[in-house]
């Protein structure tokens, strides 16, 4: 390429043989939370066929309120093993032995913890249902359901713990697939063998085929043992004993006080992780239903387990949470500042070049999606209830919006933790839960099902604006997202999914596709798809062995980039 006058040129060179996952930086935490979204997305993909064909299913109400209720309990150990993961990826930088010790011991008090939650919910449960819902025999078949299932739960998150240390989320998220192809196959079999849907409230009891999985990889490749774990000690001062004399004194006296209380900070900061907060307001509405039409309890429930299914998306950005929490973890450790501002800076932007371009596709088709889709949910004696269509569509609107700004809110926390700022974070996240419990039920009583669109729409004008400000405040960085450049893209894909003619389910996936399509290949054009983003596909595809792919998207989105007259940077690609 000849040099351009006024323009400058960057020169990548690329080496495919490398493990993107041994290399410090952000396109580490980018690659990670790429294939934490590019796995995830063949996971969605099932649930989503699954919430499609389950609609107007009664197995669809026991699917949803026990989510919800495994959510609330699973919060506790997302937010324990946010920190877990920053605490011990510090401590095996410092001493290999120090990370095997705390490592060992903060997974016992985990699988605890998930014990205690499941006896919890059980006696709950009991007092729920025989004091509040009398012979409410749904909500005490998914209690019980919860129960057994959080078991299990605590226990692949112990196991995944030991593989996030190592910064393996290429094979958690490869893990998480399976996870919504059982789900999708269950659904086949009860309707084709006409099973009660009653016992599809126990679903996540099939899945234990993804727990021996993660046991074997665990083996594998984690730095730390069962073994280790099943001995480890659940007191600061026998962990101390056990450690050697030098060890010893990195040891605190109150080493578990310590990363209980942290811990809890990371759990309050990673409350929507789990989708805490949708699941929350499914249990609010449940209660406050019941009490005041308890005839319209079933359709409520089903319509918000569809519309918070496509909420759900907000997980594009959420994927890069854990891999940006312990790089920032590492490089705080290393006093690498410029890391951590890059790390932010890059997985804020890529996590944005595909929430927002969700985020626009979903609301321009939102009409769409829930007429061709779920068109049977809105069939009432056999007529077509055109007021509670509307009704779907605007809180359809209304919960994307939220759960994408509790996405950005939960990824920003996470810098916070891996920065040892766990409780500034925690301090946005516990106001906002207080306003959802205070507000949701008075707008459900004066708005109706709505409501709960308006308290999640009036809880996340407090919450993003307070986390960015922490950000800003507590890690000094220069925020620099580039997306100024991402609004024209957004503009002309919210009008190609506004005017596409779509008549049927075949001519909406065909509009989905070539909007995609159109989508990414604006990006380089308009400059918001850069250099670093080329070494991350590159490391992209290299894991998942499809390096000549990877080298071609590349070759192509450079091509775009420098054609466009609005990059006066221009990238030159030297080794492929």
């Amino acid at each position: 390429m000849e040099k351009i006058s006024h323009e400058k040129q960057v020169q990548i060179d690329f080496d495919k043989d490398r493990k993107f996952f041994e290399q410090e930086g952000s396109s580490r935490v980018i690659t990670s939370g790429s294939l934490y979204t590019m796995f995830a997305l063949v996971g969605s993909s099932f649930i989503w066929l699954f919430t499609i064909f389950a609609t107007g299913w009664e197995g669809l109400q026991y699917f949803g309120l026990t989510t919800a209720i495994i959510g609330v309990v699973g919060v506790v150990g997302i937010g324990l093993s946010r920190y877990f993961i920053a605490e011990i990826k510090e401590a095996f930088i410092i001493n290999e032995e120090l990370g095997r010790i705390k490592a060992a011991s903060y997974s016992k008090i985990l699988i605890l913890i998930g014990l205690t939650l499941s006896l919890v919910i059980t006696v709950m449960g009991l007092i729920i249902t025989r004091f509040l819902f009398i012979e409410n025999e749904f909500f005490e078949t998914c209690i019980y359901a919860s129960s057994l299932a959080t078991i299990i739960e605590y226990f692949c998150l112990t196991l995944s713990n030991g593989l996030a240390v190592k910064n393996r989320y290429d094979i958690i998220a490869f893990l998480g697939i399976f996870r919504g192809i059982n789900l999708f196959l269950w659904l086949v079999i009860f309707i084709f063998l006409n099973l009660n849907p009653t016992w599809f409230a126990y679903y996540p009891l099939f899945n234990i085929f993804t727990f021996f999985l993660f046991l074997y990889f665990f083996q594998k490749f984690a730095p730390y043992s069962l073994k280790e774990i099943l001995r480890a000690n659940l007191s600061s001062k026998k962990m101390k004993r056990s450690a050697s004399v030098n060890v010893a004194e990195l040891i605190k006296d109150t080493q578990i006080f310590s990363f209980l209380k942290n811990s809890i900070y990371s759990t309050i900061t990673n409350l929507e992780s789990s989708g805490i907060f949708g699941d929350l307001l499914l249990v609010i509405t449940v209660i406050c239903i019941a009490i005041l039409n308890p005839f319209i309890q079933g359709l409520a429930v089903s319509l918000l387990t569809i519309l918070l299914t496509y909420g759900a998306v907000k997980n594009v950005i959420l994927y890069y949470s854990a891999p940006l929490n312990i790089e920032i973890a590492e490089a705080n450790t290393k006093k690498h500042h410029q890391i951590i501002e890059d790390s932010v800076n890059d997985s804020a932007r890529i996590s944005s070049i595909l929430g927002l371009g969700f985020l626009t596709a979903m609301t321009a088709l939102s009409g769409q999606l829930l007429l061709i889709l779920h068109e049977d949910f809105f069939i009432i004696d056999n007529k077509f209830d055109s007021e509670l269509f509307s009704l779907a569509q605007s809180l359809f609107i209304l919960i994307i919006l939220s759960q994408f700004a509790y996405g950005y809110s939960t990824l920003f926390g996470n810098a916070l933790i891996g920065s040892g700022n766990a409780r500034y974070a925690a301090i946005g996240f516990i106001v906002t839960l207080m306003i959802i419990i205070f507000i949701t039920p008075t707008c459900i009583i004066f708005f109706g099902i709505l409501g709960v669109g308006i308290s999640m729409i009036v809880s996340v004008l407090f919450l993003l604006p307070y986390m960015l400000i922490q950000l800003k405040l507590k890690l000094n960085i220069n925020f620099n997202f580039k997306l100024i450049r991402l609004i024209p893209n957004l503009i002309i894909m919210f009008f190609f999914f506004l005017l596409f003619p779509i008549v049927d389910s075949i001519t909406l996936i065909f509009s989905i596709i070539l909007g995609a399509i159109l989508y990414m290949s604006l990006n380089p054009f308009f400059g918001v798809s850069i250099s670093r983003d080329m070494q991350m596909i590159n490391d992209l595809f290299n894991a998942l062995k499809l390096k000549s792919i990877g080298g071609l998207i590349v070759k192509i989105m450079n091509a775009i980039y420098n054609f466009s007259p609005l990059n006066k940077e221009k990238i030159v690609l030297k080794k492929f």
